[in-house]
């Protein structure tokens, strides 16, 4: 019975360790506004904007003004209002100090609406960061790299080489057609001696030409006779 109370001691001891831890976790900030300057009128127009941008604002967060009840306020107001100065129609107004309100998602705007005191830089503009929360998605895995292309060959490395430019022949003028000369061929064997010179013609018989001319010159004589 010991060992089970004592068990039950030590989940329950664990269990508030637990709890204690979470709170701690998910508790937010307290900006407390001005530091130790508080909520009050300020020495110069840009005390609280330098404040601000010592700060990092969550949503949830907690912003604290310190001030004295009866001598300042805390105006929630529209980005107009708040860089007019405009105090006549505040979103929302708290008059009694200390005063804590809860950082909003986006910009708020907060001034005092005391007489002169906004015109003198007591006014606050905060810009809230998302809250941040653990990544609830599965992480994704890697996409597979896809097998490397081989580079496609260079345009330049390709190109086929340049054709040389045509050269139309010239045409040769037609063969002119001449009927070959037929080469006697030499006689074989012996050859044949020229052929002797022809006689002169055959003159007149000696008889015939005695005869006429006896005749002749028979006429003759019997002319001059």
């Amino acid at each position: 019975m010991a060992a089970a109370g004592n068990f039950n001691m030590l989940i329950g001891i664990t269990c508030s360790l637990v709890a204690v831890l979470l709170r701690l976790a998910s508790a937010e900030t307290v900006h407390v506004v001005g530091g130790t300057t508080g909520w009050t009128f300020p020495s110069s127009t840009s005390v609280y904007s330098d404040w601000v941008a010592t700060q990092k604002f969550q949503v949830g967060d907690i912003l604290e003004f310190n001030f004295a009840t009866g001598q300042h306020s805390v105006a929630t107001v529209s980005k107009s209002n708040y860089v007019a100065c405009n105090t006549t129609s505040p979103l929302a107004l708290q008059t009694t100090g200390p005063v804590n309100i809860t950082v909003k998602s986006g910009t708020q705007y907060f001034i005092c609406t005391y007489p002169g005191h906004c015109a003198a830089g007591q006014k606050l503009a905060v810009i809230a960061a998302a809250a941040s929360s653990p990544s609830t998605s599965p992480a994704v895995a890697p996409t597979p790299s896809s097998p490397s292309t081989a580079p496609a060959p260079s345009s330049t490395a390709s190109k086929s080489p340049k054709a040389s430019p045509s050269v139309t022949p010239t045409a040769s003028p037609p063969p002119t057609s001449t009927t070959p000369v037929t080469a006697t061929p030499p006689t074989s064997g012996a050859v044949t001696p020229p052929s002797p010179p022809s006689p002169p013609p055959s003159s007149a018989p000696p008889a015939a030409v005695a005869g006429v001319f006896l005749s002749l010159l028979s006429i003759a004589v019997a002319i001059l006779y």
